[in-house]
């Protein structure tokens, strides 16, 4: 019986150094599954996988970008100054297309020390414009019987030129060296001479061309004649005054 005791205490050690054994080997086999190589190689996996997808899905995940630029407008609005008046129809319009060449030297300087050419591409409208309110006491004739109509309008004008800053733009600018040098200084260069230019080219092309005002009396006359015959005249003349000098 001693010996049955005996063998049952020698077994009872045994079996703890089993047990901790055992456990001993799941702790490591849980710290080998859950080892850093492993889940690199998880997440490498799953990356994997994901750009699979999204290649053949066509899929494309939004991930915004911390450096994007933006533009903040912190400017004012606008504040009305003054209301005003509109008496000029604005009967056509000419498109023009301009180049401007511009130099700018000195006398005794060479240009390639000091002076600046530019070559600038202007592109804007010029409308022509007929002024109602210049119309007297007598422009406009009624027959008795309201049935006719004679209208004597003013020559039509040329507006200022509107040029189109979008499609407008510079093609080439060449500069001497100390103007290159003053600009690293804060000069600029102004176009606001090229822009005059430009424009006094349109209004001139437009006066001397002469279509746009001719046109501008065509659409007049048709649009006075839609409006009173609306009105019940049968007979609408119009006539323009001489064109000024």
């Amino acid at each position: 019986m001693s010996d049955e005791s005996g063998s049952a205490l020698r077994d009872t050690p045994g079996s703890t150094e089993q047990d901790d054994s055992g456990a001993t080997r799941r702790i490591r086999a849980v710290r080998s599954r859950l080892s850093p190589v492993r889940l690199i190689a998880y997440l490498v996996l799953v990356l994997l996988v994901i750009s699979g997808l999204a290649f053949v899905t066509g899929w494309r995940p939004s991930i915004p970008n911390p450096f994007e630029e933006r533009t903040i407008d912190r400017s004012s609005p606008a504040v009305l100054r003054s209301l005003e008046d509109l008496s000029e129809y604005h009967a056509a319009s000419a498109h023009f297309e301009v180049v401007v060449d511009l130099e700018e030297d000195s006398r005794w300087i060479p240009d390639a020390l000091r002076g600046e050419r530019t070559l600038f591409v202007g592109v804007g409208t010029v409308d022509s414009v007929i002024d109602f309110g210049k119309l007297g006491d007598g422009a406009v004739t009624v027959s008795a019987d309201r049935r006719s109509v004679t209208i004597q309008l003013p020559a039509p004008t040329i507006s200022e030129p509107r040029l189109d800053l979008d499609k407008s733009y510079v093609v080439a600018r060449q500069r001497g060296v100390l103007n290159r040098v003053g600009g690293l200084f804060g000069g600029q260069s102004n176009d606001s001479e090229l822009y005059q230019t430009a424009s006094a080219k349109m209004a001139d092309a437009a006066n001397t061309d002469g279509q746009v005002l001719a046109l501008a009396k065509t659409n007049t006359t048709a649009m006075l004649r839609g409006l009173l015959g609306a009105l019940g005249f049968t007979d609408v003349k119009v006539t323009y005054a001489e064109d000024p000098k």
